[in-house]
C-alpha cells in the first residue's frame, strides 16, 4: 500500500505529526500516537518516518514485536544496530563496553552487564548523534519492548536536556494499562504530545475503499461499511473485498459478510463466554435500541447473561444502555447464528418491545413466508420510517413488505416502487432501477404500468442519464390515460428530459402542459412543482424572473407533506435558490439553499443532496467563498459518485473546475474540463458541456492566451443560441469573449456580441449582465478612441458592482479601470485602482489575475508595486502566528476564523514566499527582514 493512499482522511493527524517534526530541532520532544489495531497508527508513524528523512533529520526505528518481549536489548539492537563504532567510540570506556554488550558487539566480561552502565551509554549515543543533525527515535509497538531496551530508553530520555532529539511513539490503545512504559513519560508533560487516533468517516472511507479496491460503494453500502467496522479503516477494507467477493449485493438488512481475517480477530473474544452470554450477546446483535430490560427479558439467563457478557469485554453497559465493544462484534454473532435460530429470535423480540416500528421489522424477519397481515404492519412501519427521515430504514421495510407479499398481489408491484423510490432518496440508485425494471416488465400496460415506467424513466435519467430518461417518459405518456396526477409528472419529467439534452424551447412547452393539469387538478404540492418548473423554464429563455410564479409556488408549498426527493417533485426552494443566484442576490440564494440542505439532511435525502450541494458550491464561488466552494465541489462530487448519478457528475465537474480555475489551477482545470466535456455530452447534459466550454475559455483568457480561449469560446454564443438559453448570467462566457475577441482584433464580432448581451440584459434586468455589459463597453470605447465613453462605462460597471455580490468581477473592473486610466497617463488614480483590484485578487487568491494586476503596476513606473510574495494583512498575522509556534486551532481562535481557513491562508503564504515548512517559513521572513505585523490580541 503506497503512502499516498493510506493518509487518506488523516489530514489533521498528519499535521500534528509534521509540526512534531518541524519541533524536534528544538527538542527533547515526544509524540505518542495511540490507536486500536488496524486504525492507522502505524501508517502516521511511517508517514513520519518518511517526512523526517525528506528534512534531513536522523531517523533510527525499531518495529518489536510480542514474541520480542523475552529477548534483552532487542529494540537497543534495531535502533543502534547500524551506529557506526566511530560514534561509539567517542563514549567513555565503561558505557562504550557496556553497550557493545548489549548490542552484542562484544562478549560479556567478568562481572557481568550493568543495565545503569548501558543506559548512560544509550544517553551518550543520543547525545553524540545529535550534536551534527537532530535525530529522531521511531519505535512502533512500543508496548511490546523488551524491559532492559525500555529501561534504558526511559532513563535516558528523562536525562535529555535541550538536545535536538524526537521519540516519534506508537502504541494500541487497547493495551492494558499495565502495559505501559516509564518511555512513554520520560519528557516533561509539556515536551509530550499524545495523538489518539479515531475512525475515519464516511467521506474518508469511500475515497480509501475505490484507492485500494478499485470499485465504488453505493451510499447505503457504505454506511454499513461505517457502522460494523466502526470507521477502522483496515476492518473496511477486508469488509469490502469480502463483500465484492459475493458477487452480488446484499439484500436490505442482511448483514455483511465477516471475513476469515476479522473473524480470527474476534473469535478469541467470543468462544471464552458461557453460552447463555452468547445469547445475550445475540439478543442486542439483533435489537435496534437495546436496554438492560430488553435483552434481560428476551435471554435466557437475564441480567446474569448479561454481566457474563459484559465482563467477557463483549458487551458495554451505560445508563441501562447496552452496545457491543466494537460494531464488528455484533456482525459476527448474528451472522454466525442459524437462519431458523434468528427467526425464533425475532418473534421473542417482536412480543417484548414496545416501539411499533421495531416490533414490525421483527415481525417480518420472524416470518418464513407471504403473511398479508405482517407486510400491512411492516408498509404501516415504513411509511412512518420515511416519513422521520429515514429513507434507508423504509426501503428495507418496503422490501420485507414486498417480500411478505404474494407475486400475483397488486399490492407486490406497488410496494416495490415505495422500495425504490426509497432506495433513490438513500442513494442506492442501481436497486432502484433494478426494482423497477422487475416491475415494469412484470406488469401488462396501462395506468400502473405507466406510473411505473414514470418512475423508471427518474432513476434512468440519474443513472444513464436524459437520452433515455426521455424515451421513458414517452412510452408512460402513452400508456397513462386519463388520469391527471400521473401526467402531470410526465409532462414535467420530459420536460426536464429535453431541456438538458438541448431543446428549451420543447421542454418549456411540456412545462406549460403539467401547470394547466395542475391548476384544473388544484392539489396544491403538485401546483407549487409545476409553478416552480415554469419559473424556471422562463428564466433560463431569457425572460427574466417571473418573481409572480415563483412566490405562488413558494406559498403553495408544503414542507410538511410527505418527502419526495428534489427532481421527482422540484421543490420550489431548490428553484428560488437558483433563480435568487441568476438574479444577483447570492445572500438570499445562500441562504435559501443552506436552508434546503439543512431540510434535504433532516430527511435523509442523499439523492437530493447533491442537487442542492453544487448549487451551494456555484454561488459561494461567485460571492468569492473559494474555500468553501472548493469543500463544496468536492461533496457534491462524492455524492454523485457515491450514488452513482452519473447525469451528475458533469455539473460536479464543472462546479470544480469553475473553482479551480478562479484560483489558477491550471493543470487541475484542464484534466477536469478534458473529462467532463465529452462526459456531459456522453450522458446528454448539454448545459454541463456549454458551462464546461465557458469556463475553459475563461482559463485560458486567464492565462493571456486568447486563441486558445476563442477556441472554447468562440461556439457558444450560437450553441447556447440553439439550445434556447437566453439568461446570460447561466453561462456567464460574454465578457470573457468579448475581451478574447478584442485581444484577436476582431472587433466588429465583439461589438455583435455586446449588442446581444445589451439586448439580453434589458430583457432580463439581471445585474450580471448589465454590469458585464458596461465593462464591456468600456473595453470597445477604448478601442474605438472614445475616451470619455469608456470611463463613463467603466464607472457605471464600479456602481452596479454595488449590488452584484461578486468580488472577483469587482476586482475585474478595477482592473480595466486602472488600465484605462495608466494608457492615458493617469499615473496617480490607475495606481489606486490596480493596488485595489491586486488586493482583491490576493485576497481571494486568485493567482492568475494577481499577477495581471502586478504587471499593470509595473508599466506605471515611479514606486514600486508590492513584491509578488506580499502577504495580504490576514496572511501576515497568520504567519505571525504560527511562526511564533502556534497550532492551526490557537490560530483560528485568535483571528476568530476556521483551521480550515488558517490552512488555506498557510497555502497560500507557503506558494507566495516559495517555502514548504514552518521551519522555512521562520526562515524566509527572518531573512527578508518582514516588517514587524501589528500584534494580534489574545
Amino acid at each position: 500500500m503506497s503512502p499516498a493512499l493510506e493518509v487518506v482522511g488523516r489530514e489533521s493527524e498528519i499535521d500534528s505529526v509534521r509540526a512534531f517534526l518541524e519541533a524536534v530541532p528544538a527538542g527533547p520532544i515526544a509524540l505518542l500516537i495511540e490507536g486500536a489495531i488496524g486504525i492507522g497508527k502505524t501508517m502516521l508513524w511511517r508517514e513520519g518516518i518518511a517526512d523526517a528523512g525528506e528534512r534531513g533529520l536522523q531517523v533510527l526505528t525499531s518495529r518489536p514485536v510480542e514474541a520480542e518481549i523475552a529477548l534483552p536489548f532487542a529494540a537497543l539492537g534495531d535502533l543502534l544496530g547500524d551506529v557506526p563504532d566511530a560514534a561509539l567510540g567517542r563514549l567513555p570506556d565503561p558505557q562504550r563496553e557496556a553497550l557493545e554488550v548489549a548490542l552484542l558487539r562484544a562478549g560479556t566480561k567478568p562481572g557481568g552487564l550493568q543495565r545503569r552502565a548501558v543506559a548512560l551509554g544509550v544517553l551518550g549515543a543520543l547525545r553524540v548523534l545529535a550534536e551534527d543533525t537532530p535525530l529522531v527515535l521511531a519505535i512502533d509497538d512500543v508496548q511490546w519492548l523488551d524491559p532492559p531496551s525500555a529501561d534504558a530508553l526511559a532513563f535516558a530520555a528523562r536525562r535529555l536536556r535541550d538536545e535536538p532529539v524526537g521519540l516519534l511513539l506508537a502504541r494500541r490503545a487497547d493495551s492494558s494499562d499495565e502495559s505501559r512504559l516509564e518511555l512513554e513519560t520520560a519528557l516533561d508533560p509539556d515536551r509530550l504530545t499524545r495523538l489518539v487516533i479515531g475512525p475515519l468517516d464516511v467521506r474518508s472511507l469511500d475515497r480509501l475503499l475505490r484507492a485500494q479496491l478499485g470499485r465504488q460503494f453505493l451510499r447505503p453500502a457504505l454506511l454499513e461499511l461505517e457502522r460494523v467496522s466502526g470507521g477502522n479503516p483496515f476492518f473496511a477494507l477486508e469488509l469490502g473485498r469480502a463483500l465484492l467477493a459475493r458477487h452480488v449485493s446484499v439484500a436490505p438488512g442482511e448483514p455483511l459478510p465477516v471475513p476469515a481475517t476479522l473473524n480470527e480477530l474476534v473469535r478469541d473474544r467470543l468462544a471464552g463466554i458461557p453460552a447463555r452470554a452468547r445469547e445475550a450477546a445475540l439478543g442486542v446483535s439483533a435489537l435496534s435500541r437495546p436496554t438492560v430490560e430488553l435483552v434481560a427479558a428476551a435471554a435466557t439467563g437475564g441480567a446474569a447473561a448479561l454481566e457474563q457478557a459484559a465482563a467477557a469485554g463483549v458487551l458495554e453497559v451505560d445508563e441501562g444502555r447496552v452496545r457491543f465493544s466494537h460494531p464488528l462484534l455484533a456482525s459476527v454473532v448474528y451472522a454466525q447464528t442459524p437462519p431458523a435460530r434468528r427467526r425464533e429470535l425475532h418473534a421473542r423480540l417482536a412480543e417484548v418491545v414496545d416501539d411499533p416500528d421495531e416490533q414490525a421489522l421483527h415481525l417480518a424477519l420472524a416470518a418464513s413466508g407471504p403473511d398479508a397481515r405482517v407486510a400491512a404492519t411492516v408498509e404501516d412501519a415504513a411509511r412512518r420510517a420515511r416519513a422521520r427521515g429515514a429513507p434507508q430504514a423504509a426501503a428495507e421495510l418496503w422490501d420485507r413488505a414486498r417480500t411478505l407479499t404474494l407475486p400475483d398481489d397488486a399490492d407486490a408491484w406497488r410496494r416495490a416502487i415505495e422500495a425504490a423510490e426509497c432506495h433513490l432518496e438513500a442513494g442506492d440508485t442501481d436497486r432502484a432501477r433494478l426494482l423497477l425494471e422487475e416491475v415494469v416488465a412484470r406488469v401488462p400496460e396501462g395506468r400502473e404500468r405507466a406510473f411505473a415506467l414514470t418512475r423508471l424513466a427518474w432513476v434512468t435519467s440519474f443513472r444513464h442519464g436524459f437520452h433515455d430518461s426521455a424515451d421513458l417518459f414517452r412510452a408512460a405518456l402513452a400508456e397513462v390515460g386519463d388520469d391527471p396526477a400521473a401526467r402531470i409528472e410526465i409532462e414535467r419529467g420530459l420536460a426536464w428530459s429535453i431541456h438538458e439534452t438541448g431543446d428549451v424551447a420543447a421542454a418549456e412547452s411540456h412545462a406549460h402542459a403539467a401547470l394547466e393539469l395542475a391548476e384544473r387538478l388544484g392539489e396544491p404540492g403538485v401546483l407549487a412543482s409545476a409553478l416552480a418548473d415554469m419559473a424556471f423554464f422562463q428564466t433560463i429563455r431569457g425572460r427574466g424572473i417571473p418573481t409572480a410564479l415563483i412566490e405562488r409556488a413558494l406559498e403553495l408549498e408544503d414542507t410538511e407533506d410527505e418527502w419526495r426527493s428534489i427532481l421527482g417533485r422540484i421543490r420550489p426552494a431548490w428553484v428560488h435558490g437558483m433563480l435568487l443566484q441568476w438574479g444577483g442576490d447570492l445572500d438570499a440564494a445562500r441562504s435559501t439553499l443552506t436552508a434546503l440542505r439543512d431540510t434535504v439532511l433532516a430527511h435523509g435525502d442523499e439523492h437530493s443532496l447533491g442537487y442542492v450541494v453544487m448549487q451551494l458550491g456555484r454561488a459561494e464561488c461567485l460571492a468569492g467563498n473559494w474555500e468553501l466552494a472548493s469543500h463544496y465541489a468536492a461533496e457534491s462530487f462524492e455524492i454523485s459518485v457515491q450514488t452513482a448519478q452519473e447525469e451528475q457528475r458533469p455539473f460536479t465537474l464543472a462546479l470544480r473546475a469553475l473553482v479551480d480555475s478562479h484560483l489558477g489551477r491550471v493543470a487541475e482545470t484542464r484534466a477536469t474540463t478534458d473529462e467532463g466535456l465529452p462526459l456531459a455530452l456522453q450522458v446528454g447534459v448539454l448545459p454541463a458541456h456549454l458551462e464546461m466550454l465557458a469556463i475553459r475559455g475563461f482559463l485560458e483568457h486567464s492565462l493571456g492566451d486568447a486563441r486558445e480561449a476563442h477556441r472554447f469560446l468562440g461556439p457558444l454564443p450560437c450553441a447556447v443560441a440553439e439550445a434556447g438559453f437566453g439568461e446570460p448570467a447561466l453561462f456567464r462566457f460574454h465578457g470573457d469573449a468579448i475581451e478574447t475577441l478584442l485581444a484577436l482584433g476582431e472587433h466588429d464580432a465583439a461589438t455583435a456580441l455586446l449588442a446581444e448581451l445589451d439586448e439580453q440584459a434589458r430583457a432580463t434586468g439581471g445585474v450580471w449582465a448589465l454590469t458585464i455589459a458596461s465593462r464591456c463597453r468600456a473595453l470597445l470605447s477604448a478601442a474605438a478612441g472614445d475616451t470619455d465613453a469608456a470611463y463613463a462605462a467603466v464607472d457605471r460597471a464600479v456602481e452596479l458592482h454595488e449590488h452584484l455580490q461578486e468580488p472577483f468581477e469587482r476586482g475585474r473592473t478595477l482592473l480595466v479601470r486602472g488600465t484605462l486610466q495608466r494608457r492615458n497617463r493617469k499615473k496617480r488614480p490607475a495606481r489606486e485602482s490596480l493596488t485595489q483590484a491586486l488586493a482583491v485578487f490576493d485576497e481571494l487568491g486568485a493567482t492568475l489575475w494577481s499577477e495581471r494586476a502586478r504587471a499593470e503596476l509595473r508599466r506605471i513606473g515611479g514606486r514600486a508595486p508590492a513584491t509578488p510574495g506580499a502577504l495580504t494583512p490576514t496572511e501576515e498575522r497568520v504567519a505571525a502566528l504560527v511562526t511564533a509556534g502556534r497550532t492551526y486551532r490557537e490560530v483560528a481562535d485568535v483571528l476568530f476564523i476556521s483551521p480550515k481557513t488558517v490552512q488555506w491562508n498557510l497555502s497560500k503564504i507557503y506558494r507566495k514566499l516559495g517555502v514548504r515548512s514552518r521551519a522555512e517559513l521562520t526562515a524566509k521572513l527572518a531573512a527578508d527582514q518582514t516588517p514587524a505585523v501589528p500584534p494580534v490580541p489574545d
